[in-house]
């Protein structure tokens, strides 16, 4: 697997997921992280398209990219950062430079993104960055599309 950086902001650097990263993914995925990490490892071995794991200031911080949309039109933006993390506006800056790289790299221009119920600031993130409401759904996550 491919450790180079792969993706670059001011105050953040992405690597594609790999072992190493258990640690970050079982923070941010609460008894879930071997079971995403799996997932992103072999997403990116197939298509080169799976969340980063982000660092800011030499720290793991979160993971955020791409997942291939199976069954929704475009391609689904995913981000999630640890707790100290939150209000330093890395959000909103991986959130415009992941969108810009999928636009200029990848050729996509049509995204989505599943927003949990309660997270309001993951949903003003999206909305800041062009994201619409598309409704709700059965989990009561909402469905937000740009």
């Amino acid at each position: 697997m491919d450790d180079a950086q792969t993706f670059q902001t001011m105050r953040l650097s992405g690597v594609p997921p790999r072992p190493g990263a258990l640690p970050i993914y079982d923070a941010l995925f609460d008894g879930a992280g071997e079971s995403n990490l799996d997932r992103d490892i072999q997403d990116w071995r197939r298509h080169q398209i799976a969340p980063w794991t982000l660092r800011h200031a030499g720290q793991c911080v979160g993971v955020g990219g791409f997942r291939l949309g199976f069954g929704e039109d475009g391609l689904e933006i995913v981000f999630r950062f640890l707790p100290a993390f939150w209000g330093q506006g890395l959000a909103s800056e991986f959130l415009t430079s992941a969108l810009d790289h999928a636009r200029r790299h990848l050729k996509e221009d049509r995204f989505f993104g599943y927003v949990p119920a309660g997270q309001i600031a993951a949903r003003r993130v999206l909305e800041k960055a062009g994201f619409k409401d598309a409704g709700a759904r059965a989990d009561d996550s909402v469905l937000m599309r740009c």
